[in-house]
């Protein structure tokens, strides 16, 4: 009876004491950033303080298995760089998706170099909105 109730104890213990019981891999990372960047370029072109000067940016849409995906990253991250030249790109929100980009861009091409396979190559499909 103590014994089970030690090991249960043990087991709980080493569970919580964990930040992360099971590590990411680097494709559910990629994943994973992948939707938040498509999410939040969504909403800087929805928000009140950026909608105005951010009406010519393209729909963004990271999709990882796309071979185009690298490519398309730097041209949006280009494209963000040049709101700076209006008020809105110094916003919080523009600097974020610039920084998660960024970020993305280099898990892919340094981190995982190897783990991503792309499966298709439509440069077209990560500029249209996801519903």
């Amino acid at each position: 009876m103590l014994g089970s109730a030690l090991l249960g104890l043990m087991v709980i213990t080493l569970v919580w004491g964990q930040q992360y019981p099971i590590p990411p891999t680097c494709y559910s990372k990629v994943l994973t950033m992948g939707r938040e960047i498509s999410e939040r370029a969504v909403q800087i072109k929805n928000d009140y303080d950026t909608r105005g000067c951010s009406t010519h940016l393209p729909d963004l849409y990271i999709d990882v298995h796309n071979a185009c995906v690298m490519s398309t990253m730097s041209s949006y991250l280009s494209t963000l760089n040049s709101l700076r030249e209006r008020r809105c790109g110094y916003t919080r929100k523009v600097q974020e998706l610039g920084t998660k980009i960024r970020q993305l861009h280099i898990i892919i091409a340094q981190k995982c170099h190897g783990d991503l396979v792309f499966t298709y190559d439509n440069c077209a499909a990560l500029q249209r909105r996801r519903g």
